[in-house]
Parts: C-alpha cells; structure tokens; sequence
C-alpha cells in the first residue's frame, strides 16, 4: 500500500508545482519526472513502488477507453484540429516511453 501512497504523493506534487507555479506542463507529468529523478538519484526502485506497479500495470489499457469514446463523438473536433492532437499526442509519449525505460533499467540493477 506504500507504493501507491508514493505514487499519489509524487502526482500531488506535481500538481501542486504545476498549479503553483503556472506552468504549461501538466502536474502529473511533473511528477512523474520527479518520480524518476528520485529513482535515479537513489539507484534502485523500493519493492513497494514494483509491487503496486505490477498490480496496476495490466489495468493501463482501461485509460484508453475514455479518450477512444471521445474521438467517436467529437468527430468535428477531430475534422478541425486532428493533425495538431496527433502531434501531441506523439510527442506525449516520449516523456511517458523515457520514464517507463528508466524505471525497468533501475529496477533490474536492483
């Protein structure tokens, strides 16, 4: 239960720097690049973060329906800025790609 307390408290932080300091990242991305600093910084990830992280990997595939519900019902939206939301959706990804591949390497060294 201690790595999901370390997750939630790494995403409040983040979006307690967003909000406090008006930036345009979102707070969740702060944290998560937090999240990896502190890794790094301490070379090994505690069992608690691989265990809860194991628990809640198989249910990341779930976060896509939501946004696949609202590309099928803002079609005009999708007609209007589709190629920008593609962009960024792209590069979304690599913060997410970059942080997941930090965290299995830290996580095997331990």
């Amino acid at each position: 239960m201690s790595g999901l307390l370390i997750l939630l408290s790494f995403l409040l932080l983040g979006n307690l720097i967003q909000s406090g300091l008006a930036l345009p990242i979102p707070g969740s991305i702060i944290g998560m690049l937090l999240l990896l600093a502190m890794l790094i910084t301490r070379g090994k990830t505690p069992q608690s973060l691989q265990s809860i992280s194991k628990v809640l990997s198989p249910l990341l595939p779930l976060f896509i329906i939501p946004v696949s519900v609202g590309i099928v019902t803002q079609k005009e939206l999708l007609a209007e800025n589709g190629i920008s939301l593609l962009v960024i959706m792209a590069i979304s990804l690599i913060p997410g790609a970059l942080v997941c591949a930090a965290v299995m390497m830290v996580g095997k060294k331990s």
